[in-house]
């Protein structure tokens, strides 16, 4: 019996080690789109550029909402930089924008970046994206 009792906790430690692994590989489901993704650059000028994309299913997509912030660390919160502040609106099924905005100090920022993707596939699909670089 308790070669029985080891084995089934051998098992199920083996078992629930392995979940980790296999779970982050599993990606959230979306209604209306396939993927939505952004790019964050900074170049050795201080020229900040943020692209944004998604690409839809089929023709689900009726409107596309993508707020985009360009915001620098002070301390523990994040303060939008002058000029650094976008919403892009669109029905396309497929759609990619770059916006830029030129640095005026060296520091920590951040692309901010909030997708609400509406259409006929289901509810709303929200997405929100992080991108952090350091200027200087």
């Amino acid at each position: 019996m308790k070669k029985l009792i080891a084995a089934v906790l051998c098992f199920v430690t083996l078992f629930t080690v392995t979940i980790p692994v296999y779970a982050s590989s599993i990606a959230p489901c979306a209604n209306n789109i396939y993927s939505a993704s952004t790019s964050f650059s900074i170049s050795s000028t201080g020229k900040a550029t943020v692209t944004n994309n998604y690409m839809g299913k089929g023709n689900l997509v009726t409107k596309a909402t993508i707020e985009t912030k360009i915001q620098k660390r002070f301390g523990l919160i994040w303060i939008t930089v002058d000029g650094g502040k976008w919403t892009d609106i669109s029905t396309a099924t497929d759609f990619a924008e770059s916006h830029s905005v030129q640095l005026s100090k060296t520091g920590t920022y951040r692309a901010h970046v909030e997708f609400t993707i509406s259409g006929t596939g289901g509810s709303d699909d929200k997405i929100t994206k992080n991108l952090e670089k350091t200027y200087g």
